[in-house]
């Protein structure tokens, strides 16, 4: 089950909680006035093809491995590993081994 936090309770979320019924898709873990955080989970092989997001994002791989293309270049992604995006800029990704995401997006 998906969590949403309050902004102002201090609530643990834990990031590796999966559904494993749940589709490929961005969950709101937390939003307030200045951001948004969302987890996406991939299964190996799950593709996300090209698109952008319409403010900043950090994209972070919490669990897994991910080939990340932006700027026609791809980026291995694995645990602990970062990349920011400016607004608008295309973006896919492709999980090589099941993974969680964490996606930051500026409001």
């Amino acid at each position: 089950m998906d969590q949403l936090m309050n902004t102002n309770a201090t609530e643990m979320i834990d990031l590796l909680q999966i559904d494993p019924d749940a589709e490929p898709k961005p969950s709101l873990l937390l939003q307030n006035d200045s951001f948004k955080i969302m987890r996406l989970v991939l299964p190996v092989g799950k593709t996300i093809p090209e698109h952008k997001a319409p403010k900043e994002i950090a994209v972070q791989c919490v669990s897994g491995a991910v080939d990340f293309t932006a700027k026609g270049e791809t980026h291995h992604m694995t645990t602990g590993k970062l990349l920011h995006l400016e607004p608008g800029e295309l973006h896919a990704l492709t999980a090589i081994e099941a993974s969680v995401m964490l996606v930051t997006m500026a409001k």
